[in-house]
């Protein structure tokens, strides 16, 4: 048998040097019910309470938003339905209407009138109309009507009847609004109420200043 030496870089398995085996310490359990979650840092700037003069902004610019449809709403209805308002200036219609009472009115055919109804007929040129209770309807033909008319608070009928194809029919009144509507419709007082409306949306939408924004919105870091 012949015996041959190992080569010069060989090792015995049994006298090689062994490395310790680095241990990483698992991380400790932790109860899910218990678990808190850990503070996450907020950078959303938080607004600023609102001053006592943009609240009366908002609430005035609502108050205008509101009359505006209103009022867009009556004009669509006095043109589509032939709705107009008329003022009592006079006490004819006590109690019923009172003096200084206003009532929306609805045109419609003469041939639509009964007995009881509260209408308004013109009376020819020169002449203003007059708003009283029909109390007789006679019916002419080619719509037209002969009607007699007598105010609530008149002892006597009007002197004569009224020849009439189209009536302003009263459908709705209210009383004590008559002096409001005369005092809006003066032009300086329109006049005046516009000029503030407008000084009110410019200084709501006036450039505010840029104190106070976000830092995010500058792409700047926050510190902590």
């Amino acid at each position: 048998m012949v015996w041959t030496s190992a080569p010069a870089g060989h090792v015995p398995a049994s006298e090689a040097p062994t490395l310790p085996i680095p241990i990483v310490p698992s991380p400790p359990v932790v109860d899910a019910a218990t678990a808190e979650p850990a503070p996450v840092e907020s950078h959303v700037a938080t607004p600023a309470t609102r001053s006592l003069g943009s609240r009366l902004v908002d609430w005035g610019l609502n108050i205008l938003a509101v009359f505006g449809v209103l009022c867009i709403a009556l004009t669509v209805l006095a043109f589509v339905g032939n709705y107009t308002i008329i003022m009592f200036k006079t006490g004819s219609m006590d109690p019923t209407i009172p003096q200084g009472s206003i009532a929306v009115v609805h045109e419609i055919p003469a041939t639509e009138v009964k007995v009881g109804d509260v209408i308004t007929v013109d009376r020819g040129i020169g002449l203003k109309p007059i708003t009283h209770r029909a109390i007789a309807v006679k019916q002419l033909g080619g719509g037209e009507a002969l009607i007699e008319m007598q105010g609530d608070a008149n002892p006597n009928p009007d002197p004569e009847p009224y020849r009439v194809s189209q009536v302003r029919k009263v459908v709705w009144h209210a009383p004590g609004l008559a002096k409001q509507i005369v005092w809006l419709s003066n032009p300086y007082v329109l006049g005046a109420i516009t000029l503030g409306a407008a000084l009110l949306v410019l200084w709501a939408f006036w450039p505010k200043s840029t104190t106070g924004r976000r830092r995010d919105e500058h792409n700047e870091p926050s510190r902590s």
